[in-house]
C-alpha cells in the first residue's frame, strides 16, 4: 500500500533566515497563475493560538489535531467544531511532554506525537487514551502517517550549511513495538546543477524517489533509478515580507529569546532586518509538503498569503496547478478527498486585541482538475 509523507516542521529559524539570503529580489506577479482551482469549503472550526504549526487529519477525514504550545497539550476536533479530546501535560511519564513538536495519523484511526526534548513517539486515542510509545533517533521529523512502524526524515545541518558534503536527509523506519530501526535510507547526495547553489530539506515519495527544495524557488526531482529534474517553480518570484510577515517572525524570534531564557537583544534586532530585507523562500515551511495517494506532490507557498493562500501541485517533476484557500495558510493534511487547512484569519474589527485568530478549514478536493 502507498504511504503518503510528509517532512516535519521548519529549521531553526536563524538557519532559515541565513538560507532566505540567498534569494534575489525581484517584482510581484499575479498569485493565482494557470490551473489555480478553488475547492468547496466543507466546514470551520476554531483552535487555539500556538506557537506551533502542526495539523494532522485523522483516518476518518472528519477529525484533525493540532498542537497547543502555550499549554503543551494536543487538541482533537471535528469538523463541526467539537472536542474530541483534549490531552497531554507537562512531564516525562507516559502521556506527558516536555516539547510536542510534530504529529502524524495513525491509520488505525490514532494520532502519534513526537516530543523533539524527550525524543520520543507516543501514540493516542483521539480521545487522549495512552496507547503506546517508542524512543526515536535523533532530530527525527515524522511522516504524514504511521501504521505497524513509524518513519520519518532526519536533516544532516552540517550537510545543509555546506560544511561537508554527503547525504542531506536520512529516512528511518522505526518498528513500534520493539523500538528497532528496521529501515535506513540515505537521501541521493547530488550535486544538482543549481546556480545558487543552497539546497534545504527533501522528503522521499512513494516511488523510491525524492523531492528537495532548494534556494531560489528550485524544487529536485529524483526518480526511483537516480536521474534528477531541476526546476525552477513556474509561479516563484521573489517578493519581500508584508508587514504581517515580519510581525510574525519578530514573535517567533521574540519566543526563541524566551525559551533560552534570554531578553531581546541586538542580535534578535539585526535578524529581524535581515529578514525585513530579503525575499521569502517558495516554500511556506520545510515540513508542508506531501505527496499524496496518487503520488502527487503537493507544497505550501508564500504566494500572497493575505486573503488566499496557495498550495502547487506537481506530478512525475510537472506543474499540475495551483489550489486556493482562503486566509493565510500556516499547515495543511490531506486524505482522500478531504485537504484541512491550519489557518491564520485576517484580523478584523471584532479583533480587538489586534491578534488573528486561528482555524482549522475542511475542503472537499473530489473535484480537483487535475486529479487522474
Amino acid at each position: 500500500m502507498r504511504q503518503w509523507f510528509r517532512a516535519g516542521t521548519c529549521l531553526p529559524l536563524l538557519a532559515l533566515i541565513a538560507v532566505c539570503a540567498l534569494v534575489a529580489a525581484c517584482g510581484p506577479r499575479d498569485a493565482g497563475g494557470p490551473g489555480a482551482f478553488t475547492p468547496e469549503l466543507i466546514s470551520t472550526a476554531a483552535v487555539p493560538l500556538s506557537e506551533s504549526e502542526e495539523v494532522a487529519l485523522l483516518a476518518d477525514e472528519r477529525t484533525a489535531c493540532v498542537i497547543d504550545s502555550y499549554e503543551g497539550q494536543v487538541r482533537c476536533v471535528t469538523r463541526e467544531g467539537g472536542v474530541v479530546g483534549v490531552f497531554g501535560r507537562e512531564g516525562e511519564g507516559p502521556g506527558e511532554f516536555i516539547d510536542p513538536a510534530y504529529l502524524s495519523r495513525g491509520e488505525a484511526g490514532t494520532v502519534g506525537v513526537v516530543d523533539s526534548d524527550l525524543g520520543r513517539f507516543t501514540v493516542f486515542e483521539p480521545s487522549g487514551a495512552w496507547v503506546s510509545d517508542v524512543m526515536l533517533p535523533e532530530v527525527f521529523q515524522p511522516f504524514q502517517s504511521f501504521g505497524t512502524a513509524i518513519s520519518g526524515v532526519a536533516l544532516d545541518y552540517m550537510v545543509m550549511l555546506g560544511r561537508m558534503s554527503g547525504s542531506l536527509m536520512t529516512r528511518y523506519d522505526v518498528d513500534l513495538a520493539s523500538g528497532e530501526v528496521v529501515g535506513q535510507e540515505e537521501s541521493p547526495p547530488g550535486p544538482w546543477d543549481i546556480e545558487c547553489g543552497q539546497v534545504i530539506h527533501g522528503i522521499p515519495d512513494p516511488a523510491g524517489g525524492w523531492a528537495f527544495v532548494a534556494c531560489e524557488g528550485h524544487l529536485i526531482f529524483v526518480g526511483g533509478t537516480g536521474e534528477a529534474t531541476v526546476l525552477r517553480a513556474p509561479l516563484y518570484v521573489p517578493e519581500l515580507p508584508n508587514e504581517q510577515d515580519v510581525a510574525r517572525t519578530e514573535e517567533e524570534l521574540l519566543a526563541l529569546n524566551r525559551s533560552q531564557g534570554l531578553p531581546r537583544t541586538p542580535a534578535t534586532d539585526e535578524a529581524l532586518e535581515r529578514y525585513r530585507a530579503t525575499p521569502k523562500n517558495y516554500y511556506l515551511r520545510t515540513g508542508e509538503q506531501v505527496f499524496d495517494a496518487a503520488n502527487r506532490y503537493w507544497i505550501a507557498t508564500q504566494r500572497d498569503q493575505h486573503e488566499w493562500s496557495w498550495l502547487d501541485v506537481y506530478e512525475d517533476a510537472a506543474y499540475l496547478g495551483s489550489v486556493r484557500v482562503r486566509d493565510r495558510l500556516r499547515a495543511f493534511d490531506l486524505l482522500g478527498s478531504t485537504l484541512v487547512v491550519l489557518v491564520d484569519r485576517q484580523a478584523g474589527p471584532d479583533d480587538g486585541d489586534g491578534i488573528p485568530d486561528r482555524a482549522l478549514d475542511w475542503y472537499d478536493i473530489a473535484d480537483l482538475p487535475f486529479a487522474r
